[in-house]
């Protein structure tokens, strides 16, 4: 065990030297292995026709776990972001720039699941925006395509149902 120890405070020690904030892809799986990562999902939604809507991006096709599938963007919160809001701000330049919204994020749910990569604890969000025509794809949020993460399907789902739902009952938010 002495060697395991050592093992450890070498590690240790190494991770120390890092600065704070994003890792590098192969340590952050394995970090993500053993601890449950905290990520915020916004949900985009609007309405079109009378239909409520879904931005979802698509994944890189050398991501390890969800090679080229659907999913509503999402983040790890890192220890540098100052507030959610900040976090909200890096995900929407990263993820959705140019996009525009209507309203600022809104809670729906933590969701504690298990995903490809280890378990997590995800803040999902629907924030509405603005009708981006043909500047990006968007997808009926009662008909999802086939190629969604499966894990996200229920997230979106509970985030239309609140949008809707808030829709109707301004006055219940």
């Amino acid at each position: 065990m002495a060697s395991g120890n050592a093992d450890i405070a070498w590690l240790a020690d190494q991770l120390d030297q890092l600065p704070p904030g994003h890792l590098p892809q192969r340590l952050f799986e394995a970090v993500a292995r053993l601890v449950v990562t905290p990520t915020l999902v916004v949900v985009p939604l609007f309405r079109r026709d009378g239909l409520t809507r879904v931005i979802l991006t698509r994944r890189a096709a050398d991501d390890r776990h969800y090679a080229g599938l659907l999913h509503p963007p999402g983040t790890v919160l890192l220890s540098t972001d100052e507030s959610l809001a900040a976090a909200v701000a890096r995900l929407f330049a990263a993820e959705l720039p140019g996009l525009t919204r209507t309203t600022p994020p809104v809670l729906v749910t933590p969701v504690f699941d298990q995903i490809a990569r280890g378990r997590e604890l995800s803040l999902v969000h629907y924030a509405e925006v603005c009708d981006p025509g043909d500047a990006w794809p968007s997808y009926d949020a009662c008909a999802l395509p086939g190629d969604v993460i499966p894990t996200d399907v229920p997230r979106i789902e509970l985030a239309r149902i609140a949008y809707e739902s808030r829709r109707l009952n301004p006055s219940s938010s």
